[in-house]
């Protein structure tokens, strides 16, 4: 069978740098030819790029914050103003702690804990722990600033001891101090008259910092801090707070973050503790919080369960006096 038109493949040069096809009839063909010219005419088009246009969509940069200046003046003012803000609170939390670190080589999470916190200034604190679902009591531990109680009801242990006795234990619920949480959750005031500060600038993943650095008042020489507070310059709220002992040594360090308005007190709803001398990470998350509301006195008593082995701190602090430890 013929046909009466057949299309003739002729390639032209039109203006421009492109080389384009152009079809045109002539004499007859047959039908599976001019298909093939035309496949190899598409192919010659899209090799040359004719008529070929891609667009790529990029992202717009995130753009921080704008930094907000703040001289050392402003920022003693602000702790100041932070600490007197904040007489007692009581707290609904989820706990999680981890004890072990990179260096002891040992990492066990416990699964999340329940639990309850009061405060009281000037430093009286409560700190209940309950086990998921069945609502039991994990640790139960009270301080009231020179004396500690701790209960750990699946160990049938009561603890009672000065709150600087740091000796490190095995079990790291053992190594959890009430006033280790106090210190994080409260940042002490400022006293010019009973001390020093400096201030500078820092980064870190790309987020600016103040760093205000907190001296006791010394005769001598050398300067060792007592802690260091960190704020975000996004907004100057605390960041960060490392605490200090004797000589410098690196005792805490609190994360803050999360800050939410509780009734009208701007508070982190999220606390990390890090103990590096204990061996132990706690995580706060602070679900509902009543801030300066009365809290009876009986809420910070804490008595030996029966049954529960007495262990006196004090006893061993003598004990390794006097073999010279």
């Amino acid at each position: 069978m013929t046909y009466k038109y057949r299309l003739k493949l002729t390639a032209c040069q039109p203006s421009g740098k492109l080389n384009c096809i152009v079809l045109r009839k002539d004499n007859p063909v047959f039908i599976f030819q001019s298909l093939v010219s035309m496949a190899i005419a598409s192919a010659m088009v899209v090799a040359t790029g004719c008529a070929v246009r891609r667009t790529t969509r990029v992202a717009a940069p995130v753009v921080s914050a704008p930094a907000m200046e703040a001289s050392a003046g402003d920022l003693v003012a602000r702790v100041n103003a932070l600490e007197q803000g904040i007489q007692s609170f009581t707290a609904t939390v989820d706990f999680q702690p981890t004890a072990g670190s990179v260096y002891s080589g040992v990492i066990k999470e416990y699964t999340d804990v329940k639990g309850y916190i009061l405060v009281k200034k000037p430093a009286l604190i409560r700190v209940i722990g309950q086990a998921p679902v069945i609502r039991t009591s994990i640790f139960d531990m009270v301080s009231d600033g020179e004396t500690f109680r701790l209960n750990i009801p699946p160990k049938h242990k009561f603890i009672v001891g000065p709150t600087a006795f740091t000796r490190p234990s095995k079990n790291a619920l053992e190594n959890m101090r009430p006033q280790h949480i106090l210190d994080a959750l409260l940042v002490p005031a400022i006293d010019l008259s009973k001390g020093r500060v400096s201030s500078e600038e820092a980064e870190e993943n790309s987020h600016r910092y103040y760093v205000l650095t907190v001296f006791p008042r010394g005769n001598g020489e050398v300067l060792f801090p007592r802690r260091k507070i960190w704020f975000d310059r996004s907004n100057l709220d605390v960041a960060r707070m490392q605490l200090y002992g004797p000589q410098g040594s690196y005792i805490e360090d609190v994360q803050y973050s999360g800050y939410q308005d509780f009734q009208g007190t701007r508070y982190p709803a999220r606390i990390q503790i890090t103990r590096p001398v204990e061996d132990y990470r706690l995580a706060i998350t602070i679900e509902k919080a009543t801030f300066n509301q009365a809290i009876a006195p009986d809420k910070f008593e804490l008595k030996q369960p029966p049954g529960a082995e007495l262990v006196q701190l004090s006893a061993v602090i003598r004990a390794e006096g006097a073999h010279g430890k």
